[in-house]
């Protein structure tokens, strides 16, 4: 183990003990917990614990899903959120609400689900149609594509007086975490072993269709495997948490700067990188105005952005240098 990695793994623990222990009740203490104190055994495991859980879970499947997303786009600046997935999502959710006029977590996931999926699936065979895939170019695509998603979502939802739907899934927090509301989160499980069995399937079709025949791998299927991980990923973890900014997008581009872009190899570093991360924000977010709480996406927001510029700025600057190294 390199000492980047067991730093970061240091870092995650002492994290998460710390968002088991902070809270607006004090009586969840070591001491009160030792004691067998029931007040403090209650919201310990009814809340702390589940939300911990949950942070834990969502980060980390979410960072795997921006990696499995840039890898099968083969583009660096694509994640869920950058290609509509998410997006759709969104509207899935609204037309369940206007067909069945439910709140069950259970019949959203499933739109959610299918409208993630299909929104995947053109923005990848629109992708796979364009000849010049510039490494701006096609994020911009993406973001031009989840705008008009969104736009329609909105059309839609103030058609038919159902705005408060759509604005609650617009709100990234765990304030909301507990036992009973968290366990639709159980189907990231599976999409997490799926990702583990096919990432080096994953790895192949990074490098394109005509590779990826050449090696006996079929292009198609494991295509469309990475993009139901993704959006049940990203279905499951939208109704539940909301939007996490940057998630997908930054963590996955920190840990190839580090160690390449072997996905197999990296799926263990994007995991603890994204909820080491995610823990950070939360605990800050959860902090800065206590015993109030602010939302989490607002502290990802500006946290990611940050470090969105900083390796964009990083590359321009290592591009610079090689250029400079070719003149001399």
């Amino acid at each position: 183990m390199n000492k980047k990695r067991f730093l970061i793994i240091a870092l995650f623990f002492i994290l998460l003990i710390i968002s088991l222990l902070i809270g607006v009740s004090n009586s969840v203490t070591i001491g009160a917990l030792l004691k067998g104190d029931k007040n403090a055994w209650f919201i310990f495991l009814e809340s702390r614990v589940p939300r911990t859980l949950v942070i834990v879970l969502t980060a980390s499947s979410l960072s795997i899903a921006g990696l499995i997303m840039q890898a099968i786009s083969r583009n660096k600046f694509i994640s869920p959120s950058t290609a509509g997935t998410t997006n759709a999502a969104v509207l899935g959710v609204l037309i369940g609400f206007l067909f069945f006029g439910t709140q069950s977590l259970y019949i959203r996931f499933i739109f959610a689900f299918v409208f993630a999926l299909l929104s995947s699936i053109l923005f990848i065979t629109v992708l796979n149609k364009i000849k010049v895939k510039n490494v701006i170019y096609v994020p911009l695509i993406g973001m031009m594509y989840g705008t008009l998603i969104s736009s329609i979502t909105t059309l839609i939802a103030q058609r038919f007086n159902a705005l408060q739907t759509v604005s609650m899934l617009n709100l990234g927090s765990f304030s909301h975490i507990t036992r009973l509301n968290s366990t639709l989160l159980i189907v990231l499980i599976p999409s997490l072993v799926l990702a583990v069995i096919f990432a080096s399937q994953f790895n192949i079709v990074s490098l394109g269709e005509d590779f990826s025949k050449n090696l006996g791998v079929n292009y198609k299927r494991i295509m469309f495997i990475g993009l139901i991980v993704i959006s049940v990923i990203s279905a499951s973890t939208y109704i539940v948490v909301g939007p996490l900014p940057f998630l997908g997008l930054i963590i996955p581009n920190i840990v190839t700067v580090y160690y390449g872009d072997n996905l197999k190899r990296n799926l263990f570093d994007v995991a603890i990188f994204g909820a080491t991360f995610v823990l950070l924000n939360d605990i800050i977010s959860r902090l800065l105005i206590f015993p109030y709480e602010i939302s989490v996406g607002f502290t990802m927001g500006i946290s990611g952005a940050i470090i969105f510029l900083i390796l964009i700025f990083r590359k321009v600057k290592q591009k610079w240098v090689k250029n400079k190294r070719k003149c001399f």
